[in-house]
């Protein structure tokens, strides 16, 4: 089975800042935990404030329709009042490679 990697890069408004942003990771991740075929949620922001919201799924199909119930959603709303809308893009694509370590390890 080859995963599909939804890649959604963003910059915040003017004033609104990555403490804002946090605030919201709780209930999208709820939401997310929710959908079919959500398996995994990371989030970044690189040194010149780019953020990296990564989530994997098991297919295409279910990644749009998560996608298209997340627009919908309350957790999605507060998401975009922090996002400059002209900054967002968004990329799926099938995973070329995929590997897992050993989490119990690093505890």
């Amino acid at each position: 089975m080859t995963s599909t990697i939804e890649l959604v890069t963003y910059r915040l408004k003017t004033g609104k800042t990555q403490s804002d942003l946090a605030a919201t990771h709780e209930q999208v991740n709820a939401f997310l935990q929710q959908q079919p075929g959500f398996i995994y949620r990371s989030c970044s922001v690189d040194d010149a404030g780019l953020n990296y919201d990564i989530c994997y799924w098991q297919s295409l199909e279910q990644a749009k329709t998560a996608g298209d119930a997340f627009m919908q959603s309350a957790p999605c709303q507060a998401l975009l009042q922090l996002c400059d809308e002209e900054s967002v893009t968004m990329r799926h694509m099938a995973a070329s490679t995929e590997a897992m370590g050993d989490c119990s390890a690093a505890a």
